[in-house]
């Protein structure tokens, strides 16, 4: 059995990267192939290892068990896979246009398949970079949990990560359940309450008062297991952490008490270097017009950008988000 996972389509690289985390967070030794917007496994055992993932997952639209890849030009490869059908009706998607319309109408009708919807369950015919992936939806993204959680935490603020970008940065350490994640720079918590949701516990910390109270709140609130500090992440020293996941400060709205912003930065990596374990993971966040000094400080203490994704937000800020380890 192989499983496709349809990808966000705004952001197709981060979703690629957020799959091959999880993968690595089960320890499943599986690998993918990706098309424009879907990515399809080599054989799986279980298809218990799809709702693993999508219940973590937030750049995962839809997942389910693939039948067959055929051509899209092909009336031969269009009969093959109507014969996989009990009925030949399905779901049919056309990723950004990588299949002409022509050339879908032509498929579906040597395939005799007609369009329909109806959720979980049905069949799946799915256009993309020529090929047709023909599959049976069994999960979609549950998104209402995500989106009542950032509707109902008591503390907000107008410059904090989206719940959907939160919970990429925890996926992108690759922290299990049960395992501790430190965030340095925790603001309102919402990382801290994606990675509780998630069975993984967390330190946050942040250096202003008022906003360390909102965190509290917050996370008494959802009576997440996590443990708030009030202290200034350039000096506070830990031992042995494994999953490191944080934006760092940038912009006029962010309290970097007066700290020059590169200086904060470098301080803070130099402090990371020595908790950060050999074997760890510290996932930053960090605006693309500083994207080239990250780079310096990261090397001159001995870590390594082992992947990097750019998340567009309006057209003066993208931000960077860096997967860091050890050289």
């Amino acid at each position: 059995m192989r499983l496709y996972f349809i990808l966000r389509g705004d952001n197709e690289h981060l979703a690629r990267g957020e799959l091959k985390a999880l993968l690595e967070v089960l320890g499943a030794s599986i690998s993918i192939e990706c098309y424009t917007m879907i990515c399809v496994t080599s054989p799986v055992s279980s298809v218990d290892i799809a709702e693993s993932i999508m219940s973590r997952a937030s750049y995962l639209k839809e997942s389910g068990i693939l039948l067959g890849v055929f051509s899209a030009y092909s009336e031969r490869e269009a009969r093959e896979a109507s014969s996989l059908l009990e009925e030949k009706r399905a779901h049919i998607s056309v990723f950004k246009s990588t299949v002409s319309e022509s050339s879908v109408k032509a498929f579906l009708k040597a395939a005799r398949i007609e369009h329909t919807t109806r959720g979980t369950g049905e069949y799946r015919l799915i256009f993309s970079d020529g090929f047709v992936f023909l599959g049976i939806k069994k999960l979609t993204a549950n998104t209402k949990s995500i989106e009542e959680r950032a509707r109902s935490k008591p503390f907000k603020r107008s410059i904090e990560l989206s719940p959907e970008i939160a919970r990429v940065l925890v996926n992108l350490s690759r922290a299990k359940r049960g395992e501790l994640l430190l965030d340095p720079f925790a603001g309102t918590g919402v990382i801290l309450i994606e990675a509780w949701s998630m069975g993984v516990r967390a330190i946050g910390v942040d250096i202003d008062s008022t906003i360390v109270r909102g965190m509290r709140s917050n996370v008494l609130f959802f009576n997440a297991n996590s443990l708030i500090v009030y202290g200034d992440s350039r000096t506070l020293l830990y031992k042995y952490i494994d999953h490191v996941a944080t934006d760092l400060p940038y912009g006029k709205a962010a309290s970097t008490h007066g700290a020059d912003i590169r200086d904060l930065y470098r301080d803070f990596v130099e402090k990371l270097s020595s908790y950060l374990s050999r074997s760890g993971y510290a996932v930053l966040m960090t605006p693309h017009w500083l994207e080239d000094y990250v780079d310096d400080i990261l090397h001159s203490y001995g870590f390594r950008v082992v992947e990097r994704y750019y998340d567009y937000v309006h057209s003066s800020l993208t931000r960077v988000i860096n997967v860091v380890r050890w050289r």
